[in-house]
């Protein structure tokens, strides 16, 4: 509507005016742009803390992961041991349990091995 204002022939608007006008025009024109550069600096900038939250996001659930392979078997192995049922191998012996427990142990060092064999620790 400026520029349409500023170069139309209208009687009541003067010389001054236009030169007015196009000078508002132009420093309005500036801002636009400005505004638009600040816009799209805004959307690179939350590009980049949405990547970052992510990338975070992804090593606390490799942790996670981690940790819960490492316990799920002696999960499983604790509580297959830990039924209350006859025959259980190991129950007669005194030494059982911590050779069970030494078991486990070697169990999680042969998991971490594996896991830095693999290069996933």
């Amino acid at each position: 509507a400026i520029s349409r204002l500023q170069s139309e022939k209208i009687s009541w608007l003067t010389d001054e005016d236009r030169v007015r006008l196009r000078e508002v025009y132009d420093h309005l024109t500036r801002y636009l742009e400005d505004l638009d550069a600040g816009r799209e600096r805004a959307a690179v900038i939350q590009e980049e803390l949405v990547s970052r939250l992510s990338e975070q996001m992804d090593k606390r659930m490799y942790v996670l992961s981690m940790v819960a392979a490492i316990f799920l078997p002696l999960g499983f192995f604790t509580g297959l041991l830990g039924i209350n049922v006859g025959g259980i191998p190991g129950a007669e012996y005194k030494a059982g349990f911590a050779i069970f427990c030494l078991l486990l142990v070697g169990l999680v060092i042969a998991e971490i091995v594996i896991f830095k064999k693999k290069k996933w620790m």
